[in-house]
Parts: structure tokens; C-alpha cells; sequence
């Protein structure tokens, strides 16, 4: 057995569910220590036992009903109810679910699965059942008003009730359609006598209508819920009307809160959004230049003494910048708002790309990395290569943080493979700190921080794991966690993925390197209002070739392409006078005159407004989030300049 095979298996014996396997005759042929909780069994006095003999003879013909069909297929099965008889002779309601095994040569052996206690769960259930059962009963039971009209003679009787919902004293009431009409509230007396005349009118037999009422005593606003009927003669005319009324102010109240509370939640989100981007802006917006001019000044010549200081700025920078991506992400995940993308996925081209990032980190840590990819993990897969590569990179990145020497390891395995689908255990093994059993669920809160003692000396916002189990969640899988203080930890990234049944020809990451020498001078207009991003982004483009104009805002960049010509234009879309996209809807509807197509690339801080595929589609060829690095511009240079 592997290590990972073992670590796997001592997750499945530590767990509170009972995981089991049996044979083709459903004899279990393993169970897990997680039967002692659910039943009382050890597992080895079940080992060679019928799982069918755990339950009694009408529940197990009952279950077999079910499971017979599935399992003469060979299909999965998930969520099976089924109930066994405990130890100590009691029920215990189980949920199971269940993948078939096969052997290397295709031959179906068995079954495992997992089995889960649901006895309380369904004891809720049913006492939610009973509860509402009582509730319809109640109301079947309630008073509720009722009446009658003698259409001919305009006589309205009114039960007790009636009475009392609308507030009369019946000694006190003309009992005539206009007595009742006048305590209908004025707003809403169009839309009662639409409904009643209108259904008399066309031949309706009957009709439901809700609306207000005025007490007539004390002036107080009620809602009611009507239902008419009429009654017709041998010639089909109406001659008499039968109702009930029953008052529905309180639940209207409620629907209303309900609505108000939703729409302050939903305007709560928006606000919520916009400030984010806006906190996005203004924060991206300074930060490119402090990225940007701490990477010229790299090429300086600094005195031993400033290049510290230049280091510690510019990992202060690069900590903020991630910082901002990750409350991002964070948000648009609560928003159902981050999207999944079906990519071709080649895990060892990943992997190597994902430890080539952190190569430095490693080596000043002193720590070394050891990469295995199991032989049967397919080459050929489907997933989203971004979303994993972000959760690899974030538990990588925590393994070189708490860490202080040893080892750290990424091993690939294989847990379930179908026809088209595998179910991969990604691990990130590391030789730190450990973290405390009862802290297990808690790191993996937003904005954890559950090393009290030395949390100043560990830095990071309390993101990653939040957003790396997210993310895995959204692509199907999850993370978990195994770990002892003082021995290491062990992030498993459960994932399944799709098998990739044709040739393909591999995608690059979104990490591109950049191409030297391969552009030629260019002249460029540069639109952005910010006076010291003009000055960071005007030297870069200026130290690789590049002829520059800058204009602030974007009637100065129209009235400049008026009278020059320029390869490709820069253009930021937050600006005074006219922003970059009411600029570039206008250079576009030009571009028939002229009959020349101008590259533009927008430049942003509002990333949690946009992204690059909101703005490619309003019309801009290339797309490049503030704070960007000399090597992000270069690269989006050479993606979209034609040739």
C-alpha cells in the first residue's frame, strides 16, 4: 500500500461515518471503525455478514427493490434510505451511497460506499411533517367568515364572523352590497368591482380575490383573502352570490416584511459590491505605481541598505495585491458569481509550472519539494486548470509559510475511475507546524487565524483555505485536512475531473513568459488621468522602444487620433470629462470611415466589475488589471498587436 493509499485509509478509519465495501453477493469484505457509532459492531464481527441481514425481512425486501435494478447495472447509487437494526436491537435510520468495484480486467466485484446516521435528521423531518399536518388542520378548522347576496333584492347576510373581520355591529350594518362596497378601501374598490361584476358579466361561475378593508369603528387597515361563487337560473343569469372572507392581514404583513428584508438584503449586496469595487479602484489605482516604479528601480544602482528597503516595499505590494484578489474572489463566490470554465488540464505541466513559482520561497526557507504523479493518473483531463492551480498555489504557499524545515511533497493519486470521470486526491504534504484536531473546520473559516501565539510572526489575511475549499466545492470536490501538532499537515484537494478522450494540444496557464525581441517600436497613445501611472507606464514602454503620447482623459485621446496615427492605444476606463468606454464606442463608430480596425487595451482597477471577458465584449482587444507588472504589459502587448 502507498503512502498516500495509507493516509487515505487512516482518514477513512478516523472518520464518524461507516465506510464499507462488500462483494457481489453483498458479504462486506471491509468495515470500517466507523461502525462501532452507527451500529455497535467491531468491524471484524461483520466482515463475511450479508448487509442485508442487518435489517429486518420487510425493510431488506423493501431496500432490495430498490437496489437490485442499480446494482444489476452496475450503476452508483446515491442517498439510499435504508434502516438497521442496531447492536442493542433498536432502528437506526442510514443514508447510503455506493460506487461499483471493478477488477483490472473489468469484472464486477462488489460495491463500496459510505453509510451516514440520519435517525435524527428524520425524526425532524417527521416532526416537521406532523407540525405542518396540524398547522392545515388548524386552518381547516379556523373561523372564517361567510355570506350570501340575493342579487334581485341587493339583500347581504353576513355570518358572525364577517362581523367581526370587518368591524360592524350587525344592528349597526345595512346589510346591502353598498354598505359593504364603501368599507372596501378606496384604492382598491376598481379592482373589486372588476372581479365581481366582470365576473357575473362574462358568465364566470366563480373568483379569488385579495384586498383592503377600512374598519368601520375604528379606521384600522385590514387584508382579506375572497372566494365567490355565483348561482344562475335555467336562462344563466346570476341570482344569487355565495362567499367567504377571512382576514389575512397578518400574513400579508409578513410577505411584505419578507420583501422589504429581501430588498434591503438585496440593495445591502449591491452596496456591497460597489464599494469593493470601488475600495478596488482606489487602492489598485496607487498601487500600480508602487509595483511598477519598484521594479524599475531593481534595475538601479542602490546601496546594500536601500535594496532592503526595496525588498520590503515591494513584498508589502505584492502582499496587498493579494490581499485585494483574495477578498475578490471571496465575494464573487458568495455572489454565485465566479464561474467554472471545461479547460484541457495536463496536471504534470501544472504542477511543474505551480513549483517553478515558488522555487525562491523554497529555497529561503531551505526546504526541498518532491513532486510524484501516480502512473494511473490519466494525461489527457478536463477541469478548470485556473481554479486549480489557485487552490494548489494556496496550500503550497501555506506548507513553505508554516514550515521551518523538512520536506514538503505533492502526490497525485487515483481514488475512483469510471468510463469518463476520475476522482483525484491532489495532497500537499509539509513538515511544519501541524494544527490542533479541534481546529481542523475552523482554519477553513474566512479569516481564520488559529495560531494565537505566533500569529504576527506567520503573515497572510486568513483567505486562502476559505477560498481554496470554495473553490474546490464549485469544481465538485473539497479540501480536507489531516494533521498532528509538532509533525507536519497534510491538504488533500479531492477533485473530480473529466477524462479527455481525444488528442489535444496542450493550453498554456494563464502564466505566460514573456517573448524578448519579438515586437517591434510602436507608437502609442497612452490614456490614463493618474499624472505618476503616466509617469511608471510611459518609462516602461519608453525602455523597451516604444514612442509615446499621453492624453488625461478621453476627448483629449479623440482629438489626438483626429491628427495622428497611433499602432495601439492604452486606455484607462476611469477618467474625468469622458471615460474609456464612452472613448472607445466612439472610436469605434469612426473606424467604418477610416476602414482601420485600432487595438486598444483597456487598463482597470475596477476588477470586481469586469474581468477581462466584460470588457473584451464591449469592444477592446486586451485587458490589463492595475497593479500590473512589467511583464503582464509586455506579454498583453504581444498578444494583441497584429503579427
Amino acid at each position: 500500500m502507498s503512502n498516500v493509499e495509507e493516509r487515505f485509509r487512516k482518514m477513512v478509519e478516523d472518520s464518524q461515518d461507516w465506510f464499507w465495501e462488500f462483494d457481489e453477493n453483498a458479504n462486506f469484505t471491509y468495515v470500517s471503525p466507523g461502525i462501532r457509532n452507527l451500529l455497535g459492531y467491531e468491524p471484524e464481527e461483520l466482515i463475511g455478514v450479508n448487509a442485508f441481514d442487518l435489517m429486518d425481512a420487510d425493510e431488506a425486501q423493501r431496500v432490495r427493490r430498490h437496489f437490485d435494478p442499480i446494482a444489476k447495472k452496475y450503476l452508483p447509487f446515491k442517498n439510499l434510505e435504508n434502516v438497521n437494526i442496531h447492536k442493542d436491537g433498536y432502528k437506526v435510520v442510514i443514508e447510503s451511497s455506493g460506487t461499483p468495484i471493478f477488477d483490472k480486467a473489468g469484472r464486477f466485484r462488489g460495491y463500496r460506499g459510505i453509510d451516514r446516521d440520519i435517525t435524527e435528521r428524520k425524526a425532524t423531518e417527521e416532526a416537521l411533517r406532523q407540525s405542518q399536518a396540524n398547522l392545515y388542520e388548524a386552518k381547516h378548522m379556523a373561523k372564517v367568515g361567510s355570506w350570501q347576496f340575493d342579487i334581485e333584492n341587493n339583500r347581504l347576510t353576513w355570518s358572525d364572523e364577517t362581523y367581526r373581520i370587518f368591524g360592524f355591529k350587525p344592528q349597526s350594518f345595512d346589510a346591502n352590497y353598498e354598505a359593504f362596497f364603501d368599507a372596501v378601501h378606496p384604492d382598491d374598490r376598481a379592482l373589486v368591482s372588476d372581479a365581481y361584476s366582470g365576473s357575473i358579466r362574462h358568465g364566470q361561475n366563480d373568483y379569488e380575490i385579495e384586498h383592503r378593508i377600512i374598519r368601520k369603528e375604528t379606521g384600522e387597515v385590514r387584508y382579506v383573502h375572497e372566494k365567490c361563487r355565483h348561482e344562475r337560473d335555467a336562462s344563466g343569469k346570476a341570482v344569487q352570490s355565495i362567499g367567504m372572507v377571512q382576514d389575512i392581514t397578518e400574513r400579508k404583513v409578513t410577505e411584505m416584511a419578507l420583501l422589504a428584508a429581501t430588498q434591503a438584503a438585496e440593495a445591502a449586496n449591491r452596496a456591497k459590491g460597489l464599494f469593493l469595487a470601488k475600495v478596488s479602484h482606489e487602492i489598485r489605482t496607487p498601487l500600480t505605481t508602487i509595483v511598477g516604479f519598484g521594479e524599475l528601480l531593481e534595475d538601479a544602482e542602490l546601496t546594500s541598505e536601500h535594496r532592503k528597503y526595496l525588498a520590503a516595499i515591494n513584498a508589502a505590494s505584492n502582499t496587498l495585491s493579494l490581499l485585494i484578489n483574495d477578498i475578490l474572489d471571496l465575494s464573487k463566490i458568495d455572489a454565485g458569481e465566479l464561474v467554472i470554465r471545461l479547460e484541457d488540464v495536463h496536471l504534470p505541466n501544472l504542477i511543474d509550472k505551480l513549483a517553478k513559482s515558488q522555487e525562491l520561497q523554497i529555497a529561503k526557507h531551505s526546504l526541498s519539494l518532491h513532486v510524484s504523479i501516480d502512473a494511473d493518473v490519466p494525461d489527457l483531463l478536463v477541469g478548470d486548470p485556473l481554479r486549480i492551480q489557485q487552490v494548489l498555489h494556496n496550500l503550497l504557499g501555506n506548507a513553505i509559510k508554516f514550515t521551518a524545515q523538512g520536506a514538503i511533497s505533492i502526490d497525485v493519486s487515483v481514488l475512483e475511475e469510471g468510463a469518463s470521470r476520475v476522482l483525484l486526491d491532489i495532497s500537499v504534504t509539509d513538515t511544519g507546524i501541524g494544527i490542533a484536531a479541534e481546529l481542523h473546520e475552523r482554519i477553513f473559516e474566512p479569516f481564520a487565524q488559529v495560531f494565537d501565539a505566533n500569529s504576527r510572526h506567520y503573515s497572510g489575511s486568513g483567505l486562502g483555505l476559505s477560498i481554496s475549499r470554495s473553490l474546490a466545492g464549485l469544481m465538485g470536490g473539497t479540501v480536507e485536512l489531516e494533521s498532528q501538532v509538532g509533525t507536519g499537515s497534510a491538504f488533500h484537494l479531492l477533485i473530480p475531473l473529466q477524462k479527455k478522450t481525444v488528442d489535444i494540444s496542450e493550453k498554456p496557464l494563464p502564466e505566460i513568459e514573456p517573448i524578448s525581441g519579438s515586437m517591434p517600436a510602436l507608437n502609442i497613445l497612452l490614456v490614463e488621468d493618474n499624472q505618476i501611472n503616466i509617469q511608471f507606464i510611459k518609462t516602461v514602454l519608453e525602455n523597451l522602444g516604444h514612442k509615446v503620447m499621453t492624453a488625461e482623459n478621453g476627448k483629449v485621446a479623440l482629438d489626438y487620433l483626429n491628427t495622428n496615427v497611433f499602432d495601439l492605444v492604452l486606455m484607462d476606463i476611469e477618467m474625468p470629462v469622458i471615460n474609456g468606454i464612452d472613448t472607445l464606442k466612439t472610436l469605434r463608430e469612426l473606424e467604418p470611415l477610416s476602414g482601420k480596425h485600432l487595438t486598444v487595451i483597456a487598463l482597470t482597477a475596477y476588477a470586481l466589475m469586469g474581468d477581462r471577458e466584460k470588457y473584451l465584449k464591449m469592444g477592446f482587444d486586451g485587458f490589463l488589471k492595475k497593479p500590473f507588472t512589467t511583464r503582464e504589459l509586455v506579454n498583453e502587448l504581444i498578444r494583441v498587436v497584429p503579427g
